[in-house]
């Protein structure tokens, strides 16, 4: 490896044509499925050929505009078709581009000389919550119950799924770290984040449908309607947290390979864990994602409590509103969400860029090294957990609710006992995965942005405690 096969015009031009051709990749497989025909009586005509007669889309509650319908079929084919090509083109053209990209990094590695970086307890008081639950009726007893089994059974299952990402993780790094050390891993995280465009439309699946549900529902559309939306948005929630494994993993390379750098620049010949300066810093990093998870989730809680109080205020002072005869001041409860998403979120930004300041200025390059990894390993598996954690929670009521199958009708309707603690499950989980995970990437490669921007400092004037 230590000869150049390449010069070295051709080595600084390599990488970026690298990413271009990711890039163009990407695109090139929305082209393509995007160049699908569709014709109106498409879904009939595969439906009947299968022998199937229970349509998605038909005529309903008085729409009987054959335009309308036509064009529903239309989707409802451009849907089926769509999703097939997408499988088809990723399987088919997904291997022959791994492969051409894989020889060009080898190429390229092949051109450099050297790979090494060398050179308190909770203060709530259980009376206050079990007291009004155990008040009301036994129900509300059963309720709290199942809602905790859950929980448990929730989080042991994906335990399970992060346990399973954080080996695929591991997969990625084992090659690029045998073959090339840091160097690899950075090369490694630049061919996921080639293929950044079909990431984003992956991740823009999961809003779109639950805007399309919220846009049917207030616009008074039937219940039918309302039921394709969810169903659409529960599928939504599993390619967001397909979407999101994606973020997880690039995040996570990217911060090994910032870490690598900061390493080098700030002169550290070793990270020993056995140093009490790193250990330290491992226990104060593995603990940073935890604590900000808990800003996170707790700032979300209290702007919903701010906008039921809100919603309160108004059915109390508007007159007619709860008849619906008139209109309720949606400007304040829109402020109300402004605000918060704003305000909120000042603590846990602060908690990211102090942090390293304060360790790297008062215990050092060592210690600061050590926060670095103890975050990256801990929030990893956090955001891998939340984000699977909460999409399930939240299609666990949309399973409840909309009652397809024989188990779900069993489970009962609206308001029974198991749909109360779906209900509980979806109001942590929707700020777990869409709050909690995905911040967490954030923390993990700012931190060490920062850190590898402070580095020189740090190593020539840190670690002011241990001098004393």
């Amino acid at each position: 490896m230590g000869a150049s096969l390449l010069p070295d015009l051709a080595t600084q031009i390599l990488i970026p044509v690298c990413g271009v051709i990711g890039i163009a990749f990407a695109l090139f497989q929305w082209v393509l499925v995007s160049s699908v025909k569709m014709s109106a009586g498409g879904g009939r005509d595969a439906a009947s050929k299968n022998g199937n007669t229970d349509y998605l889309i038909e005529e309903e509650e008085g729409v009987n505009d054959h335009s309308v319908v036509a064009k529903c079929a239309e989707i409802q084919n451009a849907i089926s078709e769509g999703s097939t090509s997408f499988l088809f083109t990723m399987y088919k053209y997904v291997g022959i581009f791994m492969v051409a990209f894989a020889v060009l990094i080898f190429v390229f590695l092949g051109s450099v000389d050297g790979f090494s970086t060398s050179h308190q307890v909770c203060t709530y008081d259980a009376t206050k919550m079990c007291k009004p639950a155990l008040a009301t009726a036994a129900f509300s007893t059963i309720s709290f119950l199942l809602g905790a089994v859950t929980s448990v059974v929730s989080i042991f299952f994906f335990s399970f799924a992060a346990l399973f990402k954080t080996l695929q993780i591991l997969a990625e790094l084992e090659l690029p770290l045998i073959f090339a050390a840091m160097y690899g891993i950075a090369v490694a995280a630049l061919g996921m984040l080639s293929t950044i465009a079909t990431g984003l439309a992956i991740d823009a699946y999961g809003p779109i449908s639950d805007n399309a549900g919220g846009i049917a529902e207030m616009a008074g559309m039937s219940h039918r309607i309302r039921e394709r939306t969810d169903a659409l948005d529960a599928a939504g929630n599993t390619t967001a947290a397909i979407g999101k494994g994606f973020a997880i993993g690039s995040a996570a390379l990217v911060s090994l390979a910032l870490f690598g750098a900061f390493v080098s620049r700030a002169s550290i010949t070793t990270v020993d864990v056995l140093t009490p300066k790193v250990f330290i810093g491992l226990i104060v990093g593995a603990m940073l994602p935890y604590w900000f998870s808990a800003m996170t989730m707790k700032s979300v809680g209290s702007a919903a409590l701010k906008m039921v109080e809100e919603v309160r205020r108004q059915f109390n002072t508007i007159p007619g509103l709860m008849e619906g005869t008139a209109k309720p001041d949606y400007a304040t409860c829109v402020k109300i969400s402004t605000d918060a998403s704003i305000k909120e979120m000042i603590p846990p930004g602060a908690l990211v860029m102090l942090t390293p300041l304060i360790v790297g200025i008062f215990f050092g390059v060592e210690t600061l090294s050590g926060v670095l990894a103890g975050s990256l390993v801990s929030g990893v598996q956090i955001a891998i957990s939340a984000s699977n954690t909460g999409g399930a929670w939240d299609n666990a009521k949309k399973y409840i609710e909309a009652g397809a199958s024989d188990h779900a009708r069993s489970l009962g309707p609206k308001g029974s006992d198991p749909h109360k603690a779906a209900v509980i499950g979806d109001t942590i989980g929707d700020p777990l995965k869409d709050t909690s995970g995905p911040s967490l990437n954030i923390l993990i490669k700012l931190m060490a942005v920062e850190s590898l921007v402070f580095a020189p400092f740090f190593a020539t004037h840190g670690g002011l405690l241990f001098k004393i």
